[in-house]
């Protein structure tokens, strides 16, 4: 293992943060690590934010001409990843930020835990369009599970991102990439799930990673809302198929469906919410009709939320 080891991979789009974003990694007390830009065929000017920083930090910026990530991004995500020729991948992004000492603080874990784990990650909070913190949660576990991981993911007790993660290149190998979901909802926890394998995901605890809640990342973004519904669904469909329903792991997810559910804007078509219903009713099987919850949760911010709050009871 050496410190030049590691390459941090960003799918950049957008412009208005990535400034900031290249910003935090040109200031890393360690700067042993290679920056990959894959720009997604953006209409933005990516490559000039890029080109600012080449004399700070060592950086290779690639256009991909075709749009991608606009009907596949966990497809751009790979193809991004597949970039990299190091041994280790800091998956980041074009609006977020990491703190002074992170670069430093993963060599140190590495050496301090004999490079054990495939999966090392930073705590995070989150941050508004302007820099403000607007969400902070417990720290995670110095090591757990990819299965303990979940609970807490299912359990509302952790706040995780794509950024904070950084993962050894041959495990994502294995595994073909990031698991596949709609606009890549849900992608990051189940990848998270999947390439910690048997193997703790260790916590590197003495830095941080700010995460953005701008409105315009897909996590935040207006829109999309059918996929997200959709990637929902088959968020679920991986855990049970790989976990199974015992342990009570069903109601948790039920619960956290209708949950993350309610978190998504604007309303779901017709069409959608009628064949969730029936995909949810197939897997739940508790005798109480998910298309009452479903139509609770479109008209939660509507006159009609009152009326239709007991459906939503789970």
């Amino acid at each position: 293992m050496t410190d030049n080891s590691l390459a941090i991979v960003i799918p950049a789009y957008k412009t208005k943060y990535f400034d900031a974003a290249l910003s935090s990694i040109s200031l890393q007390a360690n700067k042993n690590f290679k920056v990959y830009v894959c720009d997604d065929g953006s209409r933005d000017d990516i490559k000039s934010i890029a080109d600012k920083y080449a004399d700070q930090i060592t950086i290779e910026y690639v256009r991909f001409d075709n749009n991608l990530g606009k009907t596949d991004l966990v497809a751009h995500w790979n193809r991004s990843v597949e970039r990299a020729n190091e041994e280790w991948v800091w998956f980041f992004s074009d609006d977020d930020i990491m703190s002074p000492g992170c670069t430093q603080a993963f060599f140190d874990a590495l050496r301090s835990t004999s490079a054990q784990c495939d999966l090392y990650r930073f705590n995070i909070e989150m941050i508004d369009a302007g820099g403000q913190v607007i969400c902070v949660k417990d720290p995670h576990p110095l090591a757990e599970t990819g299965y303990e991981f979940l609970l807490r993911r299912l359990q509302s007790k952790s706040l995780s991102a794509a950024v904070e993660y950084i993962f050894r290149k041959d495990i994502f190998k294995q595994n073909n990439g990031f698991v596949n979901f709609p606009m890549a909802y849900c992608s990051d926890d189940a990848s998270w799930i999947q390439f910690a394998g048997d193997k703790p995901i260790y916590t590197i605890a003495t830095e941080k990673v700010y995460w953005r809640s701008s409105g315009i990342n897909i996590s935040s973004a207006k829109g999309f809302q059918d996929q997200k519904a959709e990637a929902l669904l088959q968020f679920v469909v991986f855990v049970l198929s790989k976990f199974g329903s015992t342990g009570g792991l069903l109601p948790m997810l039920e619960r956290w469906f209708y949950e993350n559910l309610n978190y998504i804007p604007g309303r779901l078509s017709f069409r959608l919410a009628i064949k969730l219903s029936g995909k949810l009713d197939a897997i739940f099987k508790n005798g109480s009709p998910a298309l009452k919850k479903v139509i609770a949760s479109q008209l939660r911010n509507t006159r009609f939320a009152a009326v239709v709050g007991k459906w939503s009871e789970y």
